[in-house]
């Protein structure tokens, strides 16, 4: 079967080309039946640049603090996964390992509380399994509501050098993407029988502090003494609204037993 000529028009839309792409629409021209060499060039086009984007985006997220966030901020936003599916990507990864690990042992101690609350802590306790369960299921949520009152807080400390709330958001989107990528390497080598693998396992997450610190510096700028004093009251703060959330979590699923 013949090719049908090339159009001159988008065939999604009608507006007039001038390239490879459609500037109101936003296809790329190609032909209607494309033969068997056309397809595979298209499928080799298509992995390579959404892996190039991945490996690129990985290694900035890890290595280069606030570095994709600057992107953004700055407009270059082709070259890098967008911030919302960075974050999807990593929790998904952490979510995933968690699922396939064994449940870690919990153990529920109540000094004081109801007889209701008493004999749920006792069913606890005997199976530990159902409060794994139940942090694991409200944890991601959890988090995600809490990924806004983050990115408050670093606006309520850097409010003078960006006065909008949402490249704030962008900022706390790629913080917590790091720490989902983060605690998925923490839960993976657990299974390694290293010994001395505790320690490291331990000391990767402290890396949580100094990444916080170089990421702000390089996406807002300001003193080094200063970003260090910021940093330090950024995540107290954020960790006090953590342990709460996470122990509310427990409460209602205590009472719900």
């Amino acid at each position: 079967m013949d090719h049908a000529p090339e159009s001159s028009t988008c065939l999604n839309c009608g507006a007039d080309l001038s390239g490879r792409w459609c500037a109101q629409c936003g296809q790329r021209v190609a032909p209607v039946r494309p033969a068997l060499h056309e397809l595979l060039h298209e499928a080799v086009h298509e992995i390579a640049h959404v892996d190039g984007k991945l490996i690129r985006t990985a290694g900035l997220l890890l290595f280069k603090p606030g570095a994709l966030t600057a992107e953004f901020l700055e407009g270059k936003r082709v070259r890098s996964v967008t911030p919302v599916r960075v974050y999807l990507l990593c929790s998904v990864l952490f979510f995933g390992i968690m699922s396939l690990l064994p449940t870690g042992k919990m153990h529920v101690n109540l000094t004081k509380g109801d007889a209701q609350l008493q004999q749920a802590a006792d069913r606890v306790n005997k199976d530990p399994a159902i409060l794994a369960h139940a942090l694991e299921s409200a944890f991601p949520k959890a988090m995600f509501l809490l990924m806004p009152l983050f990115a408050l807080i670093v606006f309520g400390f850097y409010f003078r050098a960006e006065r909008m709330y949402v490249p704030h958001f962008y900022f706390a989107v790629h913080y917590h993407a790091f720490g989902f990528a983060l605690l998925a390497l923490f839960k993976a080598t657990s299974l390694i029988p290293i010994r001395g693998i505790v320690i490291l396992r331990l000391l990767s997450l402290l890396t949580l502090f100094p990444y916080l610190g170089m990421a702000l510096q390089r996406v807002y700028g300001g003193r080094r003494w200063l970003t260090s004093l910021k940093t330090v009251a950024i995540l107290t703060i954020y960790g006090v609204f953590i342990l709460l959330t996470m122990a509310l979590i427990v409460y209602i699923t205590l009472r719900r037993l």
